[in-house]
């Protein structure tokens, strides 16, 4: 059996409590915290980033009562749009600024890809079963290529009714120091490096961007 989505309330819960909007690239997140702003490290002139941001980042089983993926934004920071949005599955994207990933609630997957030497890649999970070499923090350093999904096995409890598919997800926060912004970010599955399509044959997960 697998794992299943410990919290007492219902995502469709989790998400009105915390005031979740759709992400663009898949699940809901809300902004907790913005730190004042520094000069950017990665501009070449003299533009600024917040010191750090936090968000709340929840991926679950797309529920009736949960909201469908995000409408136009007039932000101009933000992509207009993303070709595929899923509630359970991320879009695979790389931060040029680190982030710090703190688990709350049910199994997270994460896979990662680094090619800034020999290509690397890692699939690890966040949770809080120690045997099964589960982890509570994560740090993701800038230039790695990463995506999220709810373990494979949950998903397809949901899909098929052997777990009650509103508690089927994983809460965690996010750290992004230095802030994060559209600019110092990509997500474009053309820009990924060669070594994903050697963990696209060992993972689902990345086949959904």
């Amino acid at each position: 059996m697998p794992q299943q989505y410990y919290y007492p309330q219902t995502n469709e819960e989790l998400i009105r409590h915390y005031k979740l909007e759709p992400h663009p690239e898949g699940g809901y997140y809300a902004v907790t915290f913005v730190m004042e702003k520094m000069k950017s490290p990665f501009a070449s002139d003299d533009e600024e980033r917040n010191i750090a941001t936090c968000i709340y980042y929840l991926l679950c089983h797309k529920s009736p009562g949960c909201p469908d993926r995000p409408s136009h934004t007039d932000d101009s920071d933000e992509p207009d749009s993303f070709k595929t949005w899923s509630s359970d599955i991320g879009v695979l994207h790389l931060n040029k600024s680190s982030t710090m990933h703190v688990h709350h609630a049910a199994p997270l997957g994460k896979g990662l890809v680094d090619e800034t030497g020999h290509p690397l890649m890692k699939t690890i999970v966040m949770g809080d079963d120690i045997a099964k070499g589960e982890v509570r923090q994560l740090l993701v350093e800038g230039g790695w290529w990463k995506v999220s999904e709810v373990p494979e096995e949950d998903r397809e409890a949901a899909e098929n009714g052997s777990a009650d598919g509103s508690r089927v997800g994983a809460l965690i926060s996010e750290v992004v120091t230095p802030g994060f912004h559209w600019n110092d970010h990509i997500s474009e599955p053309s820009q990924a490096p060669r070594a994903l399509c050697r963990l696209s044959a060992r993972r689902r997960v990345v086949r959904k961007v």
